[in-house]
């Protein structure tokens, strides 16, 4: 494995992925903004290995150590929403579940996970990119605005592990 790259994960790097994501849940209580998981519901080491066989998990590679990761569905989540770019459900791609270790926040490691996704997103053919965020979650929404996201619709999202939220979908053009 090299030491520092942006790539698409495989059962292999399954270890690193789930340590990524037991870090961060375990690091919640600490944190002010963003999801409240709960390790070994959602995310668990079998949804990851669900996600890296069915979906497309990209992973931030540094100093032989998955930092970041993200995961990109295909298909339209958000039925309810009258989005600005109409695209086939093929063409849409959804980014759920996007992490970042503690320890690399504010080090432009989000920044290269993401393009590393945008770039996964064109070869997979995908012509837009949506996404949600909870209403509250000022430094992803900054983040994503700054990228180039537009935040489309404000409502309330039901998630299987936190109940019903008020979030932000937003749209993102390739």
């Amino acid at each position: 494995m090299k030491l520092d790259q942006v790539r698409v994960a495989q059962l292999s790097d399954l270890k690193g992925v789930a340590t990524l994501y037991k870090t961060v849940c375990d690091h919640q209580q600490l944190d002010k903004y963003g999801a409240n998981w709960t390790w070994g519901e959602y995310p668990s080491v079998d949804g990851l290995r669900n996600f890296i066989q069915q979906a497309t998990v990209v992973v931030r590679i540094k100093e032989d150590r998955v930092v970041a990761a993200g995961v990109m569905t295909t298909g339209e989540e958000y039925p309810d929403v009258d989005w600005p770019t109409k695209v086939s459900e093929r063409e849409i791609g959804i980014w759920h579940l996007i992490a970042v270790h503690p320890d690399y926040r504010r080090t432009g490691v989000s920044r290269q996970l993401l393009d590393g996704l945008f770039d996964e997103a064109r070869r997979e053919g995908k012509k837009v990119i949506h996404l949600d965020i909870l209403a509250d979650n000022l430094p992803s929404e900054k983040l994503y605005s700054k990228i180039g996201f537009r935040i489309i619709k404000e409502l309330i999202i039901h998630y299987d592990d936190i109940g019903d939220q008020q979030a932000k979908v937003m749209e993102y053009q390739l």
